[in-house]
């Protein structure tokens, strides 16, 4: 597990801790930044494991990871080049 998944799955766990005392509090803001925080750590999440996902695809076919990123680069450089 990477730093951004270790860092998405700890601020979701903040977040279910706060919606939890949001809950026993009644305090609907602190409901609120608990659901906000659990998104957010989602998110953080997915994030590392699509990189994670692209590193294995990268290490698993150098060559295909270099035409797409040639691909983009021509792409990129056209768009660019318009101005």
């Amino acid at each position: 597990m990477y730093e951004d998944q270790v860092k998405g799955r700890t601020e979701e766990l903040k977040g279910h801790a706060q919606e939890a005392v949001g809950g026993f509090t009644e305090d609907d803001n602190l409901r609120r930044e608990g659901k906000t925080r659990q998104v957010a750590g989602k998110l953080q999440a997915n994030y590392g494991e699509k990189l994670d996902d692209v590193r294995e695809a990268t290490v698993k076919n150098p060559i295909s990871a270099l035409a797409i990123a040639g691909g983009v680069g021509v792409f990129l450089g056209i768009l660019l080049g318009r101005r």
